[in-house]
């Protein structure tokens, strides 16, 4: 029976990681296209930097839809354990947006545009840092949810700042690195998870 069981987390926490690996990478691409028509809106085109203003709309277009994408994979599969709300999806679009519409503000006051930073400009540790502090934003929100559930959910603030920073930063290695950075995302984010669904079934049990 215990054998079954781990093999069942084992099972899920490869979905979860794989389902990140994919997603991740794919929502990433669709979030650039965003940003490209956010930026076409205001008049722009691909090899123009726009304006700080019109630099916010698109980083927060963006990065509500890399949110949108990662929080509704995340959502289908926690759903197998426990009934989580649709809430988990929202809170991920709003870490990232929130962030990006911080990032950029403070970017604007110290007269740097964003588009200059990112991590395709072969520059990862900027975008690294961006992405680690929309992990912080998002892990906090989700946090509020997960402590329901899951023993320990204060990791899960600290997985998803570091899984997303390093999900950029790796591409240092090259552009490609960021699929093995999604990996890792859902590795580290993956394992908290399993841990603390474990965690507080054996709590459970024990005090039956």
């Amino acid at each position: 029976m215990e054998t079954l069981i781990r093999s069942q987390r084992f099972r899920y926490w490869t979905a979860w990681a794989l389902l990140s690996l994919a997603v991740i990478p794919f929502t990433y691409i669709v979030s650039l296209i965003v940003v490209l028509l956010v930026h076409g809106a205001f008049g722009f085109n691909q090899m123009e930097g726009g304006t700080y203003l019109s630099q916010t709309a698109m980083q927060v277009a963006g990065g509500a839809v890399i949110g949108l994408g990662t929080g509704l994979y995340q959502y289908l599969l926690l759903k197998k354990h426990f009934n989580a709300p649709a809430s988990w999806i929202y809170f991920a679009m709003a870490g990232f947006a929130f962030a990006e519409l911080v990032i950029c503000l403070v970017l604007w006051q110290m007269q740097l545009n964003r588009w200059q930073l990112r991590f395709v400009e072969f520059n990862p540790l900027p975008e690294a840092l961006f992405f680690a502090i929309a992990g912080l934003f998002t892990g906090v929100l989700q946090w509020t949810i997960l402590r329901k559930y899951v023993t320990g959910s204060g990791y899960w603030i600290l997985a998803s700042t570091a899984g997303w920073g390093i999900c950029v930063l790796v591409t240092v290695f090259g552009v490609w690195a960021f699929f093995a950075g999604a990996l890792f995302y859902g590795l580290i984010t993956g394992a908290v998870i399993c841990w603390g669904l474990k965690a507080r079934q054996d709590a459970a049990e024990a005090a039956e």
